[in-house]
């Protein structure tokens, strides 16, 4: 028996925690009342979910549970606060967190190219906006970096030009 659950799906705490902790329970019970069950043919199929909550144990916060993680991640950065977690309460995104690590742009990845399609792209002196500009722009065109570092005014990092000419903001770059 699939059981679902309003809170699954809404800003609601349906059916309330007593019943929802029982809810295994109860499918089970009911499938062995109505005489199905696994017929030792097939595998019984779990579905996860990606739930979106401001914290694990606050079920009334839900905002949504979602089979896609791209879908969950999505509702959560419409709503600052908000973590996705997987089934298991493993929180896997908190809304505002860049997906740098995804990105493909990390130390870990250097050397790699890059793609500015900004033609007056800033090129400073040091990784952050709190750093001089050199007084040149990248152009559009496709620019190895050779590091990757945190600093002030870009979300995705910063990284060094190949060229030696500086540092570019990463936020304005495709990775190639």
């Amino acid at each position: 028996m699939l059981i679902t659950v309003h809170r699954w799906f809404a800003n609601k705490s349906c059916p309330g925690n007593w019943l929802y902790e029982r809810l295994g329970d109860l499918a089970s019970t009911v499938t062995a009342k109505l005489g199905g069950g696994n017929d030792g043919m097939t595998e019984p199929v779990q579905k996860n979910y990606y739930r979106v909550r401001k914290t694990w144990a606050d079920a009334a916060s839900q905002l949504g549970a979602y089979t896609v993680l791209e879908n969950a991640k999505q509702m959560a950065d419409k709503n600052p606060g908000y973590t996705v977690f997987d089934w298991n309460g493993k929180a896997l995104y908190k809304s505002g967190e860049s997906d740098r690590a995804d990105s493909g742009m990390t130390n870990a990845d250097c050397p790699f190219m890059v793609k500015v399609s900004v033609p007056n792209l800033n090129i400073r002196v040091g990784a952050g906006t709190d750093t001089a500009k050199t007084g040149h722009y990248t152009g559009v065109g496709v620019f190895t970096i050779l590091e990757v570092r945190e600093g002030k005014g870009s979300d995705a990092g910063w990284g060094k030009l190949k060229s030696g000419t500086g540092w570019i903001a990463l936020d304005f770059c495709q990775r190639v």
